[in-house]
């Protein structure tokens, strides 16, 4: 059984696109599938019937954003004025922001008005959502896990399909909260903290991304990242340094914690240990065993800066990285490096 578990964010996620598109193309078909944030949405693209449909929605993405202005001004034009068809700046919305903290009485009523928790709005169509839902609840074949984050209670919250969940016996485990994809979820998976509450959940980038544990059933797990692992920045000498190296650790942090439980239980399985969980009353044990994990990352590191700007390069990089990454496994013998 084979799973894939993505990472995406913001600008960066034209690389696990590039590298789903090659996988598409050289007939790798995975039994799950665990999504992040923007990775949903290439998640959506690769399971459409045109074995293309990834290559052709990022042609067409290039060819509406190449107009040459520096990632970093587009990043502070997209910031200052929107994105058509994803955000609009909540600060246009002065009116709305006078009503909600009228008569100004109170510091507090103050303070939410010059600094409010809703920096943008969302103008994602729902058209997005519905379809996105209607194809992952529907896919017999692949299952389907999308995560978000319950700010309530400091949970993960997992959307899975039927598939997703008749595989992986979440209902088992304790640890998350298990609700069907509908196209409520697919916005509380890629709800930025920025657009304000929806229902207590955000995009799962805010805490897990990606969720490896739920992909224990897998034999073998291919990992998509957005940053390089093992890889550190340039030294820290300002702010432009301070906010790429926040963002990286917000990606990272998590994940080396997974991939580190992981490689723990695999070298227990290596030396003998026979690791043991519960099952099911006519069936009470069943014996951990070691998974493959490998990983397709980057060699190309985004900041800060880039967050909203996917590239080109970017994208043809995940290309790059997926087809060594075939050619090094047919090559050789697959590395465990962690797993149940």
């Amino acid at each position: 059984m084979l799973a894939f578990a993505l990472q995406g964010i913001g600008g960066m996620n034209s690389f696990a696109a590039g590298v789903l598109q090659t996988l598409r193309k050289k007939g790798v078909k995975p039994d799950l599938i665990s999504a992040t944030s923007g990775s949903i949405l290439s998640a959506y693209l690769f399971l459409q019937k045109d074995p293309n449909a990834i290559e052709k929605y990022y042609d067409e993405y290039f060819k509406s954003e190449d107009n040459g202005i520096p990632t970093f001004f587009k990043f502070m034009q997209y910031a200052y004025f929107g994105i058509p068809n994803k955000f609009s700046p909540n600060y246009l919305n002065i009116l709305e922001r006078l009503r909600d903290n009228w008569p100004f009485l109170t510091l507090e009523e103050w303070i939410n008005f010059y600094f409010p928790n809703k920096v943008y709005k969302s103008e994602i169509p729902q058209q997005f959502f519905d379809d996105i839902a209607n194809c992952f609840s529907t896919n017999e074949e692949v299952g389907i896990v999308m995560n978000a984050y319950n700010v309530n209670n400091d949970q993960a919250v997992l959307y899975v399909n039927e598939r997703a969940l008749n595989t992986m016996e979440l209902t088992k485990r304790g640890n998350f909260e298990i609700k069907p994809i509908t196209p409520d979820g697919v916005r509380a998976c890629i709800q930025l903290l920025q657009y304000g509450d929806f229902k207590g959940e955000y995009d799962g980038a805010y805490q897990y991304n990606p969720i490896l544990s739920p992909l224990v059933v897998a034999d073998e797990i291919i990992l998509v990242t957005v940053e390089p692992l093992g890889k550190s920045l340039a030294p820290i000498e300002n702010y432009f340094d301070i906010e790429d190296f926040q963002l990286k650790m917000l990606f990272k942090n998590a994940l080396y914690a997974e991939l580190n439980d992981i490689y723990q239980i695999n070298k227990l399985i290596e030396y003998g240990n026979k690791l043991v969980r519960p099952e099911s009353e006519t069936k009470p044990y069943k014996e951990y065993k070691p998974i493959k994990v490998q990983t397709i990352q980057p060699t190309i590191h985004r900041g800060y800066f880039e967050y909203f700007v996917e590239t080109p390069e970017f994208y043809q990089d995940g290309v790059s990285q997926a087809k060594k990454f075939i050619e090094d496994s047919l090559n050789r013998e697959t590395q465990i490096v962690g797993g149940y």
